[in-house]
């Protein structure tokens, strides 16, 4: 990730808008715009700045590289986002997946999907543990989505009675809920309809802001995604002949070779 993404993540964060932050750091707003966009990297120093005005501190680490996870990725990337979730699933669980996607795709209430089943949406490496979807919703459509399904309750969540579990986050952390989210969210075509994915810089600053024991583990995944995307872009603007040789070429750079 760059330190533009960081920067965005630590705004929205802190729940402030591009003029404010601009204030607190005395810079214009369009200089935060540009760092977010990527017209221009910020130095450590202005993320350091940003991440204090923010309220916040960064944590960093040194860590071994590895990019171990960066050929899946790239293959998962090449898939449609449903078929990203396919090629995941364990047996039985994939069908689950789908039934609480369509329902949630058929209520067309104001709903985005995170957590394990967002991530395999954008691409990541990980096999989801269960075949629940987890979402963030206003209370309106929580409970337009539970009648029109007839969704029964159970530990931590609902049942539908097309298969899978469905748990509902008012506010995940790292974020004030539903509106906070939505400004960040895609749109994934699902079984005919479409449902709304939260953003990987908002997955990421949920993990970032969790304290579940495997919320470490999807923060590195989430990241994973983003620097593959960064560097495909990137590699997107070198002419080095037909789409076969340039992710040839973008592969062996990125991947040591034994």
């Amino acid at each position: 990730m760059t330190g533009g993404d960081m920067i965005l993540m630590a705004r929205r964060r802190a729940q402030l808008t591009q003029r404010e932050l601009a204030s607190r750091l005395g810079c214009r707003q369009a200089t935060i715009a540009r760092w977010e966009r990527g017209d221009r990297q910020p130095a450590f120093k202005d993320v350091q700045d940003v991440v204090g005005a923010c309220a916040l501190q960064l944590d960093a680490h040194l860590l071994a590289e590895d990019r171990s996870w960066w050929p899946q990725i790239v293959t998962q990337l090449a898939l449609s986002p449903i078929e990203r979730v396919r090629q995941l699933s364990p047996p039985g669980v994939f069908d689950d997946i789908v039934a609480v996607l369509a329902a949630v795709a058929d209520a067309r209430a104001p709903m985005i999907v995170i957590g394990e089943v967002a991530g395999a949406l954008h691409g990541w490496p990980l096999v989801p543990s269960r075949n629940a979807v987890e979402i963030c919703a206003r209370a309106d459509a929580v409970r337009a989505l539970l009648e029109s399904v007839g969704a029964s309750d159970a530990d931590a969540g609902y049942d539908l009675p097309s298969g899978g579990h469905l748990l509902i986050r008012d506010a995940p952390k790292g974020t004030t809920g539903y509106a906070d989210l939505a400004r960040g969210a895609e749109p994934v075509a699902v079984d005919g309809g479409e449902v709304q994915v939260a953003g990987l810089l908002d997955l990421l600053r949920i993990a970032d802001a969790s304290p579940d024991r495997d919320a470490r583990r999807d923060a590195l995944a989430y990241r994973a995604v983003l620097d593959v995307e960064h560097a495909q872009a990137e590699a997107g603007r070198v002419d080095r002949g037909t789409d076969e040789e340039r992710i040839q070429a973008w592969l062996s750079e990125q991947i040591p070779v034994a």
